[in-house]
């Protein structure tokens, strides 16, 4: 039977240590896969490390997860700051894709975007491979969800009923896996069944990365650990190492 996640309460006991064979960020967005990468030397990236998902389109991609829809150019639009491009948004999935096209000097989605889709298409396949891969093993995966302040007052009094959904849809997408699901500052606290929530808050502030050295202090008072050897103080940056993100 698998054991239950960790209950975190506020002054508890430290809870029993936690030890994963991979952890696995579910969005929101980069700030969240940086911070575990860094903080438990993960050297491996899937779908939703750069991606700009909102819960409603996680639980989507999960039920059709698929690159052919994600990057049919008929369901990608520009989302525009003023005259400029700030990202690519997939109409289908409204799942926003910020760092998969090239940028101009000033940080704007270059014009010519559609004439680059293959490539990130092609990365995001290998990623999403290794991401369904999960379902092949029988070690256990811990699988991780950030909630923006925006987010937060969006879904307050739902996260409960869409953490239960967010289980399901894993459940159906990888049957045999031995998993978790945390919650990082979600607007109500959930400890349910294999779903458990922590509290980092990390200010909102225009630095991508937030506050780094916050982040690893608060994922290592809730014990969690990654099996094996861990290169602790790795720098992944979003937008240098796309090419060869493997």
């Amino acid at each position: 039977m698998m054991n239950e996640p960790p209950v975190l309460k506020p002054d508890a006991a430290l809870p029993k240590l936690q030890i994963y064979a991979q952890i696995v960020s579910l969005g929101v967005d980069c700030r969240l896969a940086y911070n575990l990468r860094r903080t438990f030397g993960i050297a491996h990236a899937f779908p939703f490390d750069w991606w700009v998902t909102p819960l409603p389109s996680l639980l989507r991609f999960l039920a059709e997860p698929s690159t052919a829809k994600m990057y049919d150019p008929d369901l990608l639009e520009p989302v525009m700051h003023g005259e400029d491009i700030f990202a690519i948004r997939n109409s289908y999935y409204g799942i926003e894709l910020h760092h998969e096209f090239t940028r101009d000097k000033r940080g704007f989605v270059r014009p010519d975007w559609r004439a680059h889709i293959d490539q990130p298409r092609q990365r995001s396949e290998h990623l999403l491979g290794r991401f369904l891969s999960l379902g092949e093993s029988r070690r256990k995966v811990l699988f991780v969800r950030r909630f923006k302040s925006a987010e937060r007052r969006e879904l307050r009094g739902l996260v409960g009923a869409l953490a239960g959904e967010t289980v399901e849809a894993l459940k159906a997408l990888f049957p045999s896996l031995y998993f978790h699901l945390l919650l990082i500052d979600p607007p109500e606290m959930v400890q349910q069944g294999l779903v458990f929530s922590i509290r980092v808050d990390d200010p909102e502030r225009a630095d991508w990365r937030g506050t780094p050295e916050l982040w690893t202090a608060r994922l290592k008072e809730a014990r969690l650990a990654l099996a094996g050897p861990a290169g602790e103080g790795l720098d992944p940056q979003p937008d240098s190492d796309q090419a060869a993100y493997v």
